[in-house]
């Protein structure tokens, strides 16, 4: 009762309720006309039922305007925030019309906010040269160049390359709008520009680059040296020679699997990695790994065991070349960073839910701090942990690997106990349809 009072004190004078006011000095002045002109019971009754109707219609309609604030309150205060943010944001209706957008999207669309209120997005705008760069940022598998594509459905998160009206890298996160019971009534599209940021990482990219070719030759020059030195003079070293000189070839053969891994990492940021995707087979790609590093882990005093999977494992589109690539850089580290008389374990098992297939590498080794976990797979970074138990590295592997998997469409994380050993686990998609376009 009293939170009526105060929503007619409120609201009294709001332009939406004052014509009812009106209304009432009308209602009044009929009722002392029912009470001269009409007899009894009759007037009474009439009055009754013309008071009550102005009652209940009054509830109404303080009700109604106090929703109605309410939302234009809240209304504003969206507005607010998403005028606030200096990312472009864009707000749409499931049948795609725009309901919102801030002063970051008008500039980045070329568009103002009356041209783009109201306005139903279609594919077909991409045909449309003022509204192209528009049907782009709502229908991102529009855009010329797809980069990267996150698999989560909400938030949804990819990277594209446009060229209208200026040639821009975006990250454009997507979230469903719902309520508080899960109705949907839209989405939300954030894009983060990331042009200036990619400029900075090719700057980075073009020095690693040329800095690699320019030491790839002199050090494949010196590798060259040391061999010619143990084939042809080995008869006249002393054993110390000998040594000196297997171990300056082998520091040599190092620097240059270095300067290839750099010149990788270069690659793959300029989209120049060369993938070619095929039908690869897996499990051979696996054993073929499991192979290789069989006789380094035996060396190291590690076992390597491989669990080959128990179920059907067909032939998937995928680059074998740079998979092997990725697996080989897990399994070396697996080997590497574990412990005397340790194990390294490899599986094959298919993924819940989705038409994905899992590849683990586990290991006895020395774990993962918790506080490292996030920045593994962060280009040049490695963990105390890695740096005390072997000084060289560059951490470029699972930057590298991480890259080759997302590639793919799929993805790679990693889970450790610190001191107990890590699992290292990627993804695949077993349709092409994952496989983001490039």
């Amino acid at each position: 009762m009293f939170d009526i009072f105060r929503k007619v004190k409120k609201y009294f004078f709001e332009s939406q309720i004052i014509f009812f006011w009106f209304f009432g000095v009308f209602l009044i002045t009929q009722i002392a006309f029912n009470f001269f002109w009409l007899a009894s019971p009759l007037k009474e009754a009439i009055s009754l039922i013309l008071g009550f109707f102005y009652l209940v219609l009054g509830l109404i309609l303080v009700n109604l305007v106090d929703k109605t604030s309410r939302l234009d309150l809240e209304r504003n205060q969206i507005n607010a925030m998403i005028s606030s943010i200096e990312d472009a944001a864009i707000a749409y209706a499931k049948n795609f019309e725009v309901v919102l957008v801030n002063p970051a999207l008008e500039k980045l669309v070329g568009l103002s906010k009356n041209e783009l209120i109201g306005k139903i997005v279609t594919p077909e705008l991409n045909n449309d040269r003022r509204y192209k760069s528009l049907a782009q940022l709502i229908f991102p598998s529009l855009a010329p160049l797809v980069l990267e594509k996150s698999l989560s459905d909400y938030p949804n998160r990819i990277k594209i390359k446009i060229f209208e009206p200026t040639e821009r890298v975006l990250e454009i996160t997507t979230t469903k709008v719902t309520d508080e019971k899960g109705k949907s009534y839209g989405f939300l599209k954030i894009i983060h520009d990331l042009t200036k940021e990619e400029e900075l990482k090719k700057a980075q990219s073009d020095f690693i680059t040329v800095a690699a070719h320019q030491l790839r030759t002199p050090l494949a020059g010196i590798a060259w040296v040391f061999e010619m030195l143990l084939n042809k003079e080995t008869e006249n070293l002393t054993p110390e020679q000998e040594k000196i000189i297997k171990e300056g070839k082998q520091a040599t053969e190092e620097s240059i699997k270095t300067v290839e891994t750099l010149l990788q990492a270069a690659q793959i940021e300029e989209g120049k990695f060369g993938f070619n995707f095929s039908s690869g087979d897996l499990i051979k790609i696996v054993e073929d790994v499991f192979t290789e590093y069989e006789l380094a882990a035996k060396k190291d005093n590690i076992k390597l065991i491989l669990y080959r999977p128990e179920f059907e494992l067909k032939n998937f589109i995928m680059d074998p070349v740079r998979i092997k690539l990725a697996l080989s850089f897990l399994v070396d580290n697996a080997i590497k960073y574990n412990v005397k008389n340790g194990e390294v374990r490899i599986k094959i098992e298919p993924f819940k839910d989705k038409p994905f297939v899992s590849v683990a590498v586990e290991d006895t080794g020395l774990g993962i701090p918790p506080e490292d976990l996030d920045k593994l797979f962060s280009k040049f970074f490695r963990s105390k942990a890695a740096m005390k138990e072997k000084t060289s590295g560059l951490g470029l592997g699972l930057y590298l690997a991480k890259n080759i998997i997302e590639r793919h469409g799929g993805k790679i994380w990693a889970s450790s106990e610190y001191g107990r050993g890590s699992v290292f686990t990627f993804i695949l998609p077993l349709d092409p349809a994952y496989i983001p376009p490039q």
